[in-house]
């Protein structure tokens, strides 16, 4: 932007004001505050992923869950609801041996996966191409969906009280892990799917202004 000389009547440029110190911590300010809710949400999905990866972990290192998985079921199951226990005496029970290994290889690659997209874009976000960052997100989805699965079937399984209810032992947990787990899997699954869909619709943008510029 100029100004007008009255002498010349030839523009003048306005001399360049740099910004205050106050000016630029109000904006240093402005963008951490845009990003602590999305480090927030990061932060707690790390935590679901190690937890994930612990249990995963600890099935496979100290051996016998394929194998007991089973006799697991049958004892701790009573209190399941009659239609899943359906479920759990044709199928789960039957084929004990491979839904073990499937959830304990499961449970491992669902906590990696959380606990690395959280901590790229936590400490990585800008060295990540776009590419990258749609198959993170992707991943993550993914990911959280099945966690979702698993804890709702371990949720069943137990017999445990639904997140409604009030259970019936006052020296039983309000709300068992389990069926808290899937409100935060449900979150992490919509905001990746909201990323992602950002993501796409500003590299369509990108391609109509490229095609545009050809033109």
């Amino acid at each position: 932007m100029s100004i007008t000389s009255r002498r010349s009547g030839y523009p003048v440029p306005e001399p360049h004001v740099a910004p205050t110190r106050t000016t630029a911590t109000r904006e240093d300010l402005s963008v951490l505050l845009g990003r602590l809710p999305l480090l927030g949400l990061l932060a707690v999905q790390a935590a679901i992923g190690y937890e994930w990866v612990m249990s995963g972990f600890t099935k496979i290192a100290r051996g016998g869950f394929p194998a007991g998985l089973a006799d697991e079921l049958r004892e701790k199951s009573e209190g399941a609801p009659g239609w899943y226990r359906t479920v759990i005496d044709d199928v789960l029970i039957p084929y004990g041996r491979t839904v073990g290994y499937l959830t304990e290889v499961g449970e491992l690659l669902i906590g990696l996966v959380l606990v690395g997209a959280a901590a790229a874009f936590i400490f990585a976000p800008d060295r990540m191409s776009r590419v990258t960052q749609q198959a993170l997100f992707g991943l993550t989805a993914v990911s959280a969906f099945l966690a979702l699965v698993m804890n709702v079937n371990f949720h069943l399984a137990n017999g445990s009280a639904h997140p409604w209810l009030i259970p019936a032992d006052g020296f039983d947990e309000g709300v068992d892990l389990d069926s808290l787990m899937p409100f935060i899997e449900i979150t992490i699954i919509v905001v990746s799917l909201m990323a992602l869909g950002r993501l796409h619709a500003a590299r369509a943008t990108e391609l109509r202004l490229a095609e545009s510029s050809t033109w």
